[in-house]
Order: C-alpha cells, then structure tokens, then sequence
C-alpha cells in the first residue's frame, strides 16, 4: 500500500500517545517492526500493527520507533507553562506560541549526544558501525579494500557529525512542565516574587490539536540521562537532557524547519482559546494583576477562565 503522507492534528496527536502497541488489538509491535499510521475507509485515524493492516483505507506512512525509551505522552497529560506576563501577552495579542530555537534554550547540553571526554567512545562505536556497511556492499558490488573502508567511514562519521550539530539551528521547541498540580519551584525559578507572571494549563491533547497542523509538531517526554555512564538516543537527541534536570519533568514540543533560519525562534499561529483550559496569576504578584488579566480576556474576547493560585490557599492548624 502506497503512503499518501497525509497526517491530521487527530493523527498527529494518537501517534504522540503510541508506541510499540497496536491500538485496535492491544497486541506489541516487535521491535524492527513497523506500526502503520492512517485512516479507516470511514476516515478515522488507525495506530495498527501487521495484525490489524487490514483496517487502514489511507495509509499515511509506517512507523518506525527509533527511540531508545517510550516518550509518549496521554493525551489527558496535564500541561503547564511559566511565563512572564510579556510572553503571555504576546501569546494573546498574536495568537501564536513561541518556540525557541535549541541554542537559544540556555542549555549548552540541548542536542547533545554526550560528555567531551567520552566523545572517542561514540566515535569509536559508530566508526566500527560504518566500516561493516562499507565492508558489505549489497550483492552485486565488490567488496572495498581496507583503505578504502576506512577513508568512506571517516567521512560518514564527519558528516553524522555535522548534521547533530546543524540540528541545534533548524530545531524549535515549546517546553512545557508535566504536572497534576502547580509547582512553587517553578513559579520562583520563571515568575519571581513581586512580578506578574502567569501560568498557562493545558493538557497534550490541547497542545496539539490548538497548534496550527501545517506544522509537522512531534510532542515527546523528554528522557533525563546520566551522561557519565551513558549517551542520548541517536534519533531523538531534542528529547534528553541530563539527569540533574529531572525535576523539571519537562513534555515539548518540536518543530523542525528543516530550512536555515538565523532567528531565535520562530512563532506559530495556535488556536488561543483550545490552548488554554485556565490561566493561573502568580501567587507572588500584586492583588490587582488577576482583575488585570480578567480585563485582558474581556479585551480579547476570549472565554478563558483566569484562576487563582492553589499556593494561595490558607492551611488551617
């Protein structure tokens, strides 16, 4: 069956929440298998293995699961993003979200396959991965000699290189914190007390279906790794980070432009109201910033319930 390619926001979002699972039988996807991502006859989206390819119409395209961990993401995932009230008001006023270019995220590790001083390990590992392609041609071609072998898999790796280091200027993320509750942490890290910061929630469902589906988005968890014992997954670098972050128990979103682009980021049209199922004040702002941002909403004609911090509640002894 020819894949047509085409992949709706409904689509896009049960393939955030899949992985190595057939969603009509429940049976496991073996590993090296493919999944098979598309549309009934009636036109609902399909998640299916070998074993249910019978109920795909339209088939957008196999899947091939390249990821070391499981990063899906539940649909119903709580979701939330601290920002500062200038954020916030760009959000509204343009109706786009921002997503920052990777080297701009103030984290010398975004991208990162792993330590400068293991750097020979990974070389070593993918060097001996080249030479054995090289050194076993499809039938029908001769076989290299070892000058040969060695100069092809020095350039491979050269240009491997290259590519996860073109990565960190081509990708744009969207960082959200994964939650069921608010966390004072990080109202303090992004909202600091005495300024007006807000809270968007939101759940992963939400995310995606509000972001424009002319963008190919990819929402994963991101994977928290020691990288003294290990390194990031190949495929899927934009989604590791290290183990010393694990608090922020970060979900993104990412958007590759797959074009040279210069900027620090790049905005994109979201559906403002399907964004934000609430918007939270910051517990250390001024009384007067939550009728601020309930005039806000009237202004923008926007029907988002703007609510007050749990951190404000009052314990009793």
């Amino acid at each position: 069956m020819q894949s047509s390619g085409r992949f709706t926001k409904k689509l896009k979002a049960l393939l955030s929440s899949s992985y190595d699972e057939c969603r009509s039988c429940n049976a496991t996807i073996a590993r090296g298998e493919p999944a098979y991502a598309g549309y009934s006859e009636s036109g609902e989206v399909r998640y299916v293995g070998k074993c249910c390819i019978d109920q795909i119409s339209e088939l957008a395209s196999p899947i091939y699961w390249s990821w070391e961990a499981d990063k899906r993401v539940a649909p119903d995932t709580i979701l939330w993003r601290y920002m500062d009230f200038a954020k916030f008001l760009h959000l509204v006023e343009n109706r786009r979200l921002f997503f920052a270019r990777v080297d701009n995220l103030g984290d010398r590790f975004e991208g990162a396959s792993g330590l400068a001083d293991r750097e020979h390990e990974w070389d070593t590992h993918y060097l001996e991965f080249f030479r054995d392609a090289v050194r076993n041609p499809p039938n029908g071609h001769p076989s290299p000699d070892e000058k040969t072998i060695k100069l092809e898999a020095d350039k491979l790796l050269a240009k491997l290189k290259q590519g996860t280091a073109a990565d960190r200027k081509r990708m744009f993320v969207s960082c959200w914190h994964a939650n069921t509750g608010e966390s004072e942490a990080l109202w303090k890290l992004y909202c600091l007390i005495g300024s007006t910061g807000v809270v968007i929630k939101t759940t992963a469902a939400n995310l995606v279906e509000a972001l424009d589906e002319t963008f190919d988005i990819k929402l994963g968890r991101v994977q928290y790794v020691d990288f003294r014992t290990s390194f990031a997954g190949f495929y899927d670098r934009i989604f590791w980070k290290r183990k010393s972050l694990a608090h922020e128990q970060e979900v993104r979103a990412v958007f590759d432009s797959r074009f040279k682009d210069e900027s620090i980021g790049v905005s994109l049209l979201v559906n403002v109201e399907q964004l934000c199922i609430s918007v939270i004040p910051s517990p250390f702002a001024p009384s007067w910033f939550k009728d601020l941002l309930n005039a806000l909403m009237k202004r923008y004609e926007l029907q988002i319930d703007v609510q007050t911090s749990e951190l404000l509640e009052d314990p009793f002894f």
